[in-house]
């Protein structure tokens, strides 16, 4: 991801380790922005 500068590695288990953040902020903005796109792909169902 581009916008917060972090890398997600999301597993087939539902598990995902998020590197590069600075601060918590980062990666709670880095895991929405993933699950917005996941939705709209629709890979992900909530």
């Amino acid at each position: 991801m581009h916008d917060p500068d972090v890398v997600i590695l999301l597993f087939a288990s539902g598990k995902l380790v998020c590197t590069g953040a600075v601060n918590e902020k980062m990666v709670y903005d880095a895991v929405e922005k993933l699950m917005a796109e996941l939705i709209q792909k629709g890979l992900l169902i909530r």
